[in-house]
């Protein structure tokens, strides 16, 4: 139920930053026509989306640290292991 609950959230938290960004390029295409926005709040509301991209991204990449973490112990585990079976197996072949 959380895991469901955390993926709703953050469907609708990028669903929020879509529509933002849809809203300022409405803004922009206004202002460049002729429309009610002045060149400062374009670039302040650039300047947060570009923020707000920035802590989304550090998010993805936490996870991905976090993962590559993971698989990194397990490979470590898996290198000790390949060691014992090749060892096995030399043993093996000076038997035969």
């Amino acid at each position: 139920m959380v895991k469901n609950l955390k993926e709703i959230l953050k469907s609708l938290l990028w669903l929020l930053y879509i529509l933002v960004i849809l809203y300022i390029a409405y803004q922009v295409l206004k202002a460049i026509i002729g429309g009610t926005w002045t060149t400062e709040n374009i670039i302040i509301s650039g300047l947060g989306l570009i923020i707000a991209g920035m802590f989304s991204l550090f998010g993805i990449l936490a996870v991905q640290s976090r993962n590559l973490g993971k698989l990194e112990e397990r490979t470590k585990y898996l290198v000790g292991i390949s060691k014992d079976f090749e060892k096995r197996i030399i043993n093996l072949e000076k038997r035969s």
